[in-house]
């Protein structure tokens, strides 16, 4: 009887063991049941539906644009020499502060006319009014609006009252090319103004005084020359 008492509990441990074992496999499988799913990787196949974006090469022609092409400018070259167009330098040799020999008369004439010539005068005292006075070569003189006036020439000479010890001074005359009433016939000279060399400078005799005058180059006077 002892010996089946023994077997009966066995029995009842293998069975109560079976039944925890059963037990616990639910259990786990209830938890596993109740687990989230895991999230999909980029590299799935969700992601590969997706369109992917075109780009088209489009080829721009640039629009033309006229650029002028600079047109050549001829340069003119000027007619005269650098020292026709300066003004002109009254010459040592017929300055007589520099120079103890005495030219000929006609000599300081001639160099007096040829610094004078295509020159203006400025302040030079014309019938007590002061301007500026523009004589150039072959004795023409132009007026104000720079046109030839017809009625007169200039040149330079000595009048009857100048010492010739004193070829300093020099007389700006004017010869009438036809009569005019008040002066004379044509042919006629007279004495427009007394210049002189002085200290450097050239100086005009007034009725009053001594004043100084500018020379300057006329270029009324060479335009003219030039055509």
């Amino acid at each position: 009887m002892a010996l089946g008492l023994v077997r009966m509990i066995r029995r009842f441990s293998v069975t109560f063991v079976g039944l925890c074992i059963l037990a616990m496999s639910a259990v786990v499988l209830a938890c596993s049941s109740d687990t989230e799913p895991t999230e999909q990787s980029p590299d799935s196949d969700s992601t590969s539906s997706e369109p992917e974006p075109t780009f088209v090469r489009v080829t721009v022609t640039p629009f033309p644009i006229d650029t002028p092409t600079p047109t050549a400018v001829a340069k003119t070259e000027s007619k005269f020499t650098a020292e026709q167009l300066a003004d002109p330098v009254f010459p040592d040799w017929l300055d007589p502060e520099l120079n103890d020999e005495q030219p000929e008369d006609d000599v300081v004439f001639e160099g007096w006319q040829e610094y004078l010539s295509n020159t203006v005068m400025t302040g030079i005292d014309a019938y007590g009014i002061f301007g500026d006075f523009t004589v150039c070569d072959e004795g023409i003189i132009l007026v104000t609006d720079g046109e030839v006036n017809e009625n007169i020439l200039w040149g330079i000479t000595r009048t009857v009252a100048m010492s010739s010890s004193q070829w300093g001074t020099v007389a700006l005359v004017f010869e009438l090319t036809q009569g005019h009433p008040q002066v004379g016939p044509a042919g006629t000279k007279y004495t427009f103004a007394t210049l002189h060399r002085k200290d450097g400078m050239i100086m005009q005799s007034t009725v009053s005084a001594m004043h100084e005058i500018t020379i300057t180059r006329s270029m009324k006077c060479l335009e003219p020359s030039a055509e």
